[in-house]
């Protein structure tokens, strides 16, 4: 590896930059793509410390053997649930980095539609506020899935949480719906679709899942809404309880799980730089996304084996599940194709990107169990399923946009971080994750199932070594937030436009950016050059 270069152009000229001038007021009603990706950074950053400070709390109680009561349990990881899966994960790579870059990328002034994604950030503000006073007022314990008939019975204020659900959900068909338009009436002259960095694929083809599952969601919420005030609807009482998982897993898995999509798209374009040469394999690269988004919305059934559905179903089920596993091998050989022998820069988002490697092969392996119909109805009842979802939403999104943020950092906001201390943190997030959850993968052939208020004292020793995992990711999370907030206090000047020498659009601007983007439309091309 060689360390990271400082030697790209200096462009001192800044005054100009989206960060400057206007107060709260210009930031609130802008319509500039770069501050509204700015803004949507934040709050999910808001709700991200929510949501783990109610897992920590939970650990904690758990591994110390105290335990907590039913209710409060129910309560708290539902909360985390719908925080993480709901306003963190899904809307976290494409609102944030997706509405900064995709205009960047494609050589435009702006997204097609700059008030819808004002709108959409607002609609993501106004649902997750409504997600929390439900929590102030009357806490919804159903899960994250809403298990009906759980849902119907429970007493919480389920209306304020659909009604903020469908708020986020119109919030994510804004987003997907100004990503389609931007890409198809905004990429610069001459740049074809298989010019585009495969980033702005994936945010793409993320697009289309946004705007169907979005819409669906929705609505299905709603539906439940309606089921629990008046117990009438197709979600009542007296109908399949099948029916609900079928709807939700319909759209939750292409959201959430295959989440991996804009994930992937981020590796893709961080690799290539950090490796400082063309990627491998551009087009089968286009190729195994499309696979990737077709599994996505193809093997939501897999979900529900163990849960009563006929054999027949879970087994084609099953076969599609394992079908995820062409795309991602696919996938793996490129970047691994790409970063052989280049000149892999010796930087933070390396030791993140490695960490993704690792983490989702894991959770890959995971997969697989759990997509084996006579397996699978045995773990998907345990605590096994929680290690595999946290892998591939902890190890594999959160993992891939921590390796994006500090990639992208000195583009945001015009500044460095220091890179000791940024690999340091990233060692650490990925010492605690893996300590975190893998003890979860033994506990979980153990056969004890999830979300236990306590837990059998023949357990607790496995349970204390993920508390101590937890404990030290958090410290790793911490610790890389100060490294990033400590950056904004140095100045600007000095700062280089391009320090990995990456060919795609966005770097070609200066550090931060102007608030027009470029003085001229550049000629598209080749985004990867040999």
């Amino acid at each position: 590896m060689t360390e990271l270069t400082t030697s790209a152009r200096d462009n001192s000229h800044r005054e100009n930059s989206y960060l400057d001038g206007g107060g709260l007021g210009s930031w609130v009603n802008s319509r500039d793509h770069k501050r509204i990706g700015f803004m949507f950074l934040g709050w999910a950053m808001v709700l991200f410390l929510l949501g783990g400070i109610e897992a920590v709390y939970y650990k904690l109680r758990i591994g110390s053997g105290a335990g907590v009561d039913a209710g409060t349990m129910s309560r708290m990881l539902t909360y985390h649930g719908v925080i993480m899966a709901f306003l963190v994960v899904v809307p976290l790579i494409p609102a944030a980095l997706g509405n900064f870059l995709l205009p960047l990328q494609l050589g435009a002034r702006n997204l097609a539609l700059p008030t819808l994604a004002r709108c959409s950030l607002r609609w993501y503000v106004v649902g997750s506020l409504l997600v929390l006073v439900s929590l102030m007022l009357y806490p919804v314990g159903t899960t994250w899935q809403f298990h009906n008939p759980y849902t119907l019975i429970d007493g919480g204020s389920f209306a304020f949480m659909a009604f903020g659900l469908f708020f986020v959900a119109a919030g994510w068909v804004a987003t997907g719906l100004n990503f389609i338009v931007t890409v198809h009436q905004r990429r610069a002259p001459g740049m074809g679709f298989f010019q585009m960095p495969i980033f702005s694929w994936s945010l793409y083809l993320t697009g289309y899942v946004l705007v169907f599952a979005g819409m669906v969601f929705g609505i299905i919420i709603l539906y439940l809404a309606g089921a629990v005030a008046t117990g009438r609807g197709m979600f009542s009482n007296g109908n399949n309880p099948l029916d609900w998982y079928r709807y939700f897993y319909f759209t939750v898995t292409p959201l959430v799980f295959f989440s991996l999509i804009p994930a992937v798209g981020l590796l893709t374009d961080v690799i290539v730089g950090i490796s400082r040469k063309g990627l491998t394999g551009y087009r089968v690269m286009v190729v195994a996304l499309v696979m990737l988004l077709t599994v996505g919305f193809s093997s939501w059934g897999m979900h529900l084996v163990g849960l009563g559905e006929a054999d027949v179903v879970t087994f084609a089920f099953a076969i599609i599940g394992l079908g995820a596993i062409v795309p991602l091998a696919i996938i793996t050989y490129s970047w691994l194709a790409t970063m052989h022998k280049g000149a892999i820069a010796c930087a933070t988002p390396t030791t993140y990107v490695l960490a993704f490697l690792l983490n989702v092969g894991v959770g890959s392996v995971l997969g697989l169990f759990l997509s084996n119909p006579s397996l699978g109805h045995y773990l998907n009842q345990t605590i096994f399923r929680t290690a595999f979802v946290h892998y591939l939403l902890m190890g594999g999104v959160i993992t891939a946009f921590l390796a994006g943020l500090h990639f992208w950092w000195p583009k945001i906001t015009g500044r460095t971080y220091n890179q000791v201390w940024g690999r340091l943190s990233g060692i650490l997030f990925t010492v605690g994750l893996n300590l975190a959850f893998f003890p979860q993968i033994i506990l979980g052939t153990k056969g004890l199932a999830p979300a236990l208020p306590v837990i059998p004292v023949e357990l607790l020793a496995l349970q204390k070594f993920s508390t101590l995992g937890m404990d030290i990711m958090l410290v790793g999370l911490i610790s890389c937030a100060a490294n990033l907030v400590a950056s904004l206090s140095r100045p600007r000047q000095g700062t280089p436009d391009n320090p990995w020498r990456a060919s795609t659009l966005e770097w070609r601007v200066s550090s931060p950016p102007t608030a027009e983007n470029f003085a001229e439309i550049p000629e598209g091309g080749d985004p990867y050059p040999l």
